[in-house]
């Protein structure tokens, strides 16, 4: 009877066979599974690499055709601007020289109506003794204005006719029509600029992270952009896959045997203003899955083995868990590997889901608008700005397609910032959206300064100019009004003769005293800059102004967080932190509240006056730093002007920020590097 209920070795065997079959099925499927997992975390971080990567590139296609644009502006004023004294017939070869030194430029050429050279700021010619002064390789824009077809065009990028490097040139008519003007400028600092922010950059920068074997940008004529290392690859005319990816703006995936191994590849094309650039590959490492393949197999191996034992069930179970642990490791891996890449970005990132609260919240951002992730992460997006989300929410109802970009103004503390905003959605139900954010306000406030700078530069020459010319006939109407006045005496009407003769003398001397500060102005400041205490000189301005405050009952405080040693030239930082410091008090209405600060950051000083006041408006904020421009009747309206030209002599910039009925505030911004 006991025979009956032995378990024979046959039996044993079978069931064995079963149980191993049954759990190497089952180890087969887990490690189907588990590849397919891989491969969906695989394909949805590519996607989302891939167009961050894309975004990045627009912005910065963006960034480059905004500062061509600038410089283009620039130039083009300037060409303008010689039209015009071309025009006077009062242009000299040594005034384009003065002229072209001032403003930065390479090379300036009056043509006439025949495209013969007969003016430029190279004497001779530009060292070309005994060669022709006419252009035979002029470009075509230039035949074009010689011919009267344009009256301005813009030549761009050309080789120096010398082989001095590249020039980025554009041309005006001159007056009348009767030549052409063209200027030149050394396009090396914009080109090492463009270097530095292009295509190429990002793609080196991203491909040093871990698990990325290459990034390469390509068109049909070859590599445009690729991370190191990348010298050769298969080209688009050998793809059918890639040739596909140029008419679909999608992305595709699929495995790549690369240099004898095999990388899971992401394409996309990358498409600027309607126009194919080109299509972004990148390679992402197998060896993970490779690995995993091989420990699956191994333990398939190792089971295999241990099925003679009852032991069956617990090494499976051991299995079981180990293959999870996997898994869950590779997934850990996969989205620590996506939020370096996001986290390391030279934008902002902000990530929110189909309830537009914020799920990523990258180191840039947090700079940007002063936040930390933890304050923001699973909050709605209006708790890190409202104006972003207003703008965000404005821009998605006008907008029905998965990506676009809008620019904004946010204010943050006071200060104004300028973002240029790029939103991609997913085009799953539910999906999330990324804002990659880009921060445009130093480049605008250097523009700005930039241009008030060029144009003081221009006025103040004016002036100088005028004031010469009307001086001396002036001061001979004076004259000759004095001995009207002292030699001669009409037989009738004295009283009414000496009241003109006095009141023309008068008025002599008034026009006089403009000249005076005409010539002031336009005649350079020579700096005395010493090392003085910061508490030192701020103690001086709060002795210099508490008193007219009490007495306007303005509350007026001086504050900083430290104190430390200033390199400038203290009597001329004086003139200009009065006249603003005067400006805030006479702008302040009774009972209001004048609020100077310092700081020293980054081996800059930073000094901001805020009042309460009246403020101005849109209207007046760009002239308030015009020559004789004021809104003050007793004002001579030099007080900005000359400070905005004391703080440029420091290298420095001005900036000012207003609202009506709220109130003002001026930032100087001070560079205190230079050693005595």
């Amino acid at each position: 009877m006991k025979n009956k209920f032995r378990l024979q070795p046959k039996i044993i065997i079978i069931i064995s066979m079963i149980i191993g079959v049954v759990m190497i099925a089952s180890a087969y499927f887990e490690l189907s599974e588990s590849k397919k997992e891989i491969y969906r975390l695989l394909d949805r971080e590519s996607a989302s690499l891939i167009e961050t990567i894309r975004l990045s590139s627009i912005n910065t296609l963006h960034a480059s055709d905004e500062i061509e644009n600038l410089m283009t502006e620039r130039l083009m004023d300037n060409a303008r601007f010689i039209r015009q004294l071309d025009n006077s017939e009062r242009l000299t070869e040594k005034n384009l020289i003065a002229y072209s030194k001032m403003n930065s430029l390479f090379r300036i050429n009056i043509l006439n109506e025949k495209g013969i050279r007969v003016l430029s700021n190279m004497s001779p010619f530009g060292g070309y003794e005994g060669q022709e002064r006419n252009f035979s390789r002029r470009p075509s824009e230039v035949n074009e204005i010689l011919s009267g077809k344009k009256e301005e065009a813009v030549i761009g990028l050309k080789e120096s006719r010398n082989g001095g490097g590249l020039r980025f040139a554009v041309a005006v008519s001159r007056a009348n029509r009767k030549g052409a003007i063209i200027i030149n400028l050394d396009a090396a600092s914009f080109l090492e600029f463009r270097k530095k922010i292009g295509i190429g950059k990002i793609v080196q920068d991203i491909a040093t992270n871990p698990g990325i074997e290459y990034i390469v940008l390509q068109d049909s004529d070859g590599i445009i952009a690729a991370s190191k290392g990348i010298s050769k690859i298969n080209s688009l005319h050998e793809d059918t896959l890639l040739q596909h990816a140029l008419n679909v703006d999608e992305p595709f995936m699929r495995e790549f045997k690369y240099h004898e191994y095999q990388v899971y590849e992401v394409i996309q094309q990358l498409r600027y203003e309607n126009e194919i650039v080109g299509v972004f590959r990148i390679g992402l490492s197998m060896d993970e899955i490779r690995n995993l393949e091989t420990r699956m197999v191994r333990r398939v191996v190792i089971l295999s083995f241990l099925l003679a034992a009852f032991s069956i069930i617990v090494l499976s179970i051991v299995f079981t868990a180990q293959n999870l642990k996997s898994v869950s490791t590779e997934l850990t891996k996969f989205k620590t590997f996506t939020g370096t890449v996001l986290e390391n970005m030279g934008e902002a990132v902000i990530v929110v889901d189909s309830d537009f609260k914020i799920s990523l919240f990258n180191k840039q951002a947090e700079k940007l608008f002063q936040l930390s992730t933890s304050e923001v992460l699973n909050q709605p997006l209006v708790s890190c700005s409202k104006e972003l989300f207003d703008a965000f929410e404005k821009n998605i109802i006008n907008n029905k397609t998965t990506g676009f970009e809008f620019a904004m103004e946010i204010s943050k503390n006071g200060n104004s910032k300028y973002l240029s905003v790029t939103v991609s959605q997913s085009d799953e139900q539910n999906g999330s959206t990324t804002l990659v954010i880009k921060d445009l306000t130093e480049a605008r406030l250097l523009e700005e300064q930039k241009k008030r700078n060029e144009k003081l530069s221009a006025m103040g020459e004016l002036a100088s100019g005028v004031a010469h010319e009307i001086r001396n006939p002036i001061n001979a109407i004076g004259m000759i009004a004095q001995r009207l006045n002292r030699e001669f005496t009409p037989a009738e009407g004295i009283t009414e003769y000496q009241d003109i003769t006095r009141v023309l003398k008068t008025e002599v001397e008034r026009i006089n005293k403009i000249i005076t500060q005409f010539l002031n102005y336009a005649k350079p400041i020579e700096l005395q800059k010493k090392e003085i205490s910061s508490k030192n000189f701020f103690t001086e301005l709060t002795l210099l102004f508490s008193e007219q405050a009490k007495e306007r009952n303005i509350e007026f405080n001086i504050s900083s967080g430290s104190e430390f040693m200033m390199n400038f030239d203290p009597e001329l930082m004086k003139q200009t932190m009065m006249n603003l410091i005067q400006n805030a008090i006479d702008a302040t209405n009774r009972n209001g509240a004048v609020q100077l600060t310092y700081d020293k950051r980054d081996q800059n000083i930073f000094i901001k006056i805020a009042d309460n006041g009246n403020g101005i408006s849109k209207e007046n904020l760009s002239k308030i730093f015009n020559l004789y421009f004021t809104t003050k009747k007793e004002g001579n309206g030099l007080g900005l002007s000359i400070a905005q030209k004391i703080v440029n002599q420091h290298n420095g910039t001005i900036h000012v920020t207003s609202k009506l009925n709220q109130g003002t505030t001026f930032t100087i911004i001070i560079p205190d590097y230079e050693k005595l």
